[in-house]
């Protein structure tokens, strides 16, 4: 029996997975990290220490089932928080700690001066996207300009999973979903980095990782790699790509009009089509396995950071009683709110604690409690901050409207899907039903289960997903049409 090992590299955690060959779970790990905030809207990762190390510490946990051997794994699938910009030097070592994702708001100058230097007009034609800060490129120009030594030692600019996959196999590469955050330096049109934008400012191009799909096989396990994680030499590493993409493999959607909703550190919102549309508030993708389709993808800037948030500053009671009884202090939060009424007695949070990507695309909007009165309890405010975030989904939901963009069917994945309240008050806002998978998938299933296609386990991915479990026994969260049209009201506030 041969195993496939599936690893993801988030926000606030590492999450890892062991599949045997039917994709049946042998074993699930986690740890627990946090971002360094070396300045207000400024997020970064030490890419040593969070995402390597944390990658060996991460198979170790899984290493530890009895009935299991490393010789044994046949694949493995890394994906991360992205997009990110870490630079690594000529002996392949960072020169800074990594940029985040769009909750990094350090380049909005680089924004605007790409933006005008090029003209949008030319800017959506070659990136089908405003830029925003999601985009490495601006950041790319930031660190160059405020950074210059560091920016001429520069051989590859590199994200979280291209960091590992070649920390494991000593090869460079990306798939295109991330490239795409790449803007302006990535052609969406020809696939391909852009020579002349690069060549325009002044960006070296072999800066630029070699480009592959996911589920191609980015190399094997290096004599070097196996004697640093314990895997064995010669395993093939997929290409990978970024959380949020995964865990839209990991749901299974494949259909135009399938959206798929994550309920992770950030929320992200996705929805298949067969059209490249004209949305200049979300982002567009090319689809990560079908030729043809493409993604319409929108992120918060919070989603289950906001629980954390709350957990952390409020619950000290529920982390004590998570020591004391064994009973997790989100559970024992959930239990509280679940006996507040929707609505929370009309206390509304705008949940932009970190600024807003998409659909505002805001790095100073602010997080807002309105119309908080004495009578509101914490137990109010936990449930408020679960409804903001089922409003920022609505707000997607709009887009999608507003361009003609169908709903056919609705996937919810992730962790924050372990809270059915949660799900339950989602369904209620958007007004739609929610598919939810009996067990927890995330990302870190996602890259499993494309290992497992890489190593030819399956034909296809429709064979793969049968595999994985069909949806048929899936748990369907209907909406409630009074609790949706009391929403509406409260959402048009």
């Amino acid at each position: 029996m041969g195993y496939l090992l599936g690893v993801d590299i988030g926000t606030q955690g590492i999450k890892g997975v062991l599949l045997d060959e039917t994709l049946k779970i042998v074993k699930k790990a986690y740890i627990e990290h946090n971002y360094i905030q070396p300045k207000a809207n400024w997020f970064e990762h030490d890419a040593e220490e969070t995402w390597w190390k944390g990658f060996k510490a991460i198979i170790q946990k899984l290493f530890t089932h009895n009935s299991f051997s490393p010789q044994e794994i046949i694949g493995i699938g890394c994906s991360g928080v992205s997009p990110c910009m870490l630079p690594v030097d000529s002996r392949d070592k960072p020169l800074r700690n990594a940029i985040l994702y769009g909750i990094d708001t350090r380049a909005q100058k680089e924004i605007s001066e790409i933006t005008q230097r090029l003209g949008e007009k030319k800017l959506l034609e070659i990136n089908k996207q405003p830029l925003t800060t999601q985009s490495v490129g601006p950041k790319i120009l930031w660190y160059k300009k405020n950074e210059p030594e560091k920016f001429n030692k520069t051989k590859r600019i590199l994200t979280s999973t291209n960091y590992i996959v070649f920390k494991l196999t000593e090869n460079y590469v990306l798939d295109h979903s991330q490239a795409a955050f790449f803007g302006p330096f990535y052609d969406f049109n020809k696939h391909c980095w852009n020579k002349e934008i690069c060549e325009f400012f002044d960006i070296p191009l072999n800066l630029f990782p070699e480009l592959k799909n996911v589920k191609d096989i980015a190399g094997k396990v290096s004599q070097k790699a196996a004697e640093e994680t314990g895997l064995s030499k010669g395993i093939p590493v997929i290409t990978g790509t970024a959380d949020g993409i995964a865990e839209i493999i990991s749901a299974g959607s494949s259909k135009p009009g399938e959206v798929t909703l994550v309920y992770g550190t950030t929320g992200i919102i996705s929805i298949i089509t067969n059209k490249i549309p004209s949305i200049k508030k979300l982002w567009i993708l090319p689809h990560f396995l079908f030729s043809g389709k493409y993604l319409v993808v929108g992120g918060t800037a919070t989603s289950a950071a906001l629980t954390k948030w709350f957990r952390d500053n409020f619950g000290d009671v529920e982390k004590i009683m998570q020591k004391r009884i064994k009973i997790n202090a989100y559970d024992l939060l959930i239990q509280q709110a679940e006996k507040i009424t929707p609505g929370s007695q009309g206390l509304i949070i705008l949940p932009y604690f970190s600024g807003e990507r998409t659909p505002i695309n805001d790095p100073l909007a602010r997080g807002v409690i309105m119309g908080l009165t004495l009578s509101h309890s914490r137990a109010h405010i936990y449930r408020a901050l679960l409804e903001g975030t089922a409003y920022s989904f609505q707000h997607h939901f709009d887009i999608f409207k507003q361009d003609n963009l169908k709903v056919s069917k609705v996937i919810a994945c992730g962790g924050g899907t372990k809270s059915a309240l949660w799900v339950q008050i989602v369904s209620d806002v958007i007004g739609h039903d929610q598919s939810v998978p009996n067990t927890i998938i995330g990302a870190e299933m996602g890259m499993a289960y494309m290992a497992a296609k890489a190593v030819g386990l399956f034909d296809d991915y429709s064979s793969l997903m049968k595999a994985a479990g069909g949806k048929d026994t899936w748990k369907r969260i209907e909406f409630n049409q009074k609790n949706h049209e009391m929403y509406r009201e409260y959402y048009k506030i």
